[in-house]
C-alpha cells in the first residue's frame, strides 16, 4: 500500500504550527500586565490604574511626572498585602519568572533580609516602554507598572521617586 506523500507533509506543518502556537502563549504569559489582570481580582487585592487623562489633570498622584516631556502614559499599582499566602507565594515566583525573562532587563535589586525589591524596564531603542516595580517579600508584595516612552535620562528620576513606596 503507497502512502500519499501530501499527507506526510500536511501532518508536519500541522505540528510545526501547533507547536509555534503552543510557544507563543508561553512566551505571551510573562509580562507585567499578565501578572496585574491574573492577581488584581485576588480577594483583599488592592489594584488602582492611572490612565493618561488622569496624570494630565494633575500629576498630583506621582511628584516626578511632572515634567509633560517625560512620557509616562500609565502607571498601575497591585498591592497583594493583604492577601492570603497563597496568593502571596504565587506573586513571588511570577516575578521571579519575570525577571529571567528575557523581554526585561533587570535595572536595580535591593535585596534586604526580608525580601527586596527590584527594578526592571522594557526598553525599544534609547526609549523604555514599561518600568516595573516590584516588591516581593513577608511585608509587602506589590508591583507598580509605568507605562509610556520615557527617556533612558529620566529613568534613574522615576525610579527614586517610586521606589520610596516600598519603604513604608
Amino acid at each position: 500500500m503507497k502512502r500519499n506523500p501530501m499527507n506526510k507533509i500536511k501532518r508536519t506543518v500541522a505540528c510545526l504550527l501547533l507547536s509555534l502556537l503552543v510557544m507563543s502563549c508561553g512566551m505571551l504569559s510573562h509580562n507585567a500586565s499578565d501578572i496585574i489582570n491574573d492577581m488584581r481580582d485576588a480577594r483583599n487585592a488592592q489594584y488602582v490604574n492611572v490612565g493618561k487623562s488622569l496624570l494630565s489633570l494633575g500629576r498630583v498622584i506621582l511628584p516626578s511626572l511632572s515634567d509633560a516631556n517625560i512620557g509616562v502614559s500609565s502607571v498601575q499599582l497591585l498591592d497583594l498585602s493583604k492577601c492570603n499566602v497563597d496568593v502571596r507565594e504565587k506573586f513571588r515566583k511570577r516575578i521571579h519568572n519575570l525577571c529571567k525573562s528575557r523581554f526585561y532587563e533587570e535595572v536595580l535589586t535591593n535585596q534586604q533580609v526580608s525580601g527586596g525589591h527590584t527594578v526592571l524596564v522594557h526598553r525599544d531603542g534609547q526609549y523604555v516602554n514599561e518600568i516595573v516595580i516590584a516588591n516581593a517579600n513577608d511585608m509587602t508584595d506589590a508591583m507598580l507598572v509605568i507605562k509610556g516612552h520615557v527617556n533612558t535620562d529620566n529613568l534613574q528620576r522615576i525610579i527614586n521617586d517610586h521606589s520610596s513606596y516600598f519603604n513604608k
